[in-house]
């Protein structure tokens, strides 16, 4: 393992989802580790995650982003001018999760190490607006939940 260490900041106690925050970490060091050009930008960054409800995360994406609907997940990259040791905050909806795992026939644990990874990208700038962005995400996506032990999620 490398010696990536973000600073992470946990909001809410949702255990039930089978997190901790050294998973979380390891995680993103996976992700530095399989992607050398994350690592200087992720080091010593903060990365705020939040667990919120159903109503909370539809009111973020309904002011954010216009969506008037509730989603998983939401990632929000910080300024860098403005924030240079904010990598970003990520707003989770863990029963939004435990819904997609039970119809997605995922594991809890897995599905929300994949959300985690794929905001992290987000916060890094990655997108998938279009097919040619989408491949690069998922494939660092892929190869990282492999490195994890997790089935490939698409």
């Amino acid at each position: 393992m490398n010696n990536v260490s973000p600073k992470l900041t946990i909001s809410s106690n949702h255990k039930e989802l089978g997190y901790s925050e050294s998973l979380i970490l390891e995680s993103i060091q996976t992700l530095c580790e399989l992607n050398a050009n994350f690592e200087e930008v992720i080091n010593c960054k903060s990365i705020n995650i939040s667990f919120v409800s159903q109503q909370e995360i539809k009111e973020l994406n309904r002011r954010f982003l216009k969506q008037n609907k509730t989603t998983n997940v939401l990632s929000f990259p910080s300024d860098p001018q403005r924030y240079e040791d904010l990598l970003g905050e990520i707003a989770i909806c863990p029963s939004v999760i435990k819904e997609e795992s039970i119809v997605q026939g995922k594991k809890e644990h897995d599905h929300l190490i994949h959300l985690i990874l794929h905001s992290v990208l987000h916060l890094l700038g990655y997108d998938h607006e279009d097919s040619k962005s989408a491949e690069v995400m998922e494939e660092i996506e892929i190869n990282t939940l492999k490195k994890l032990g997790i089935a490939n999620p698409y």
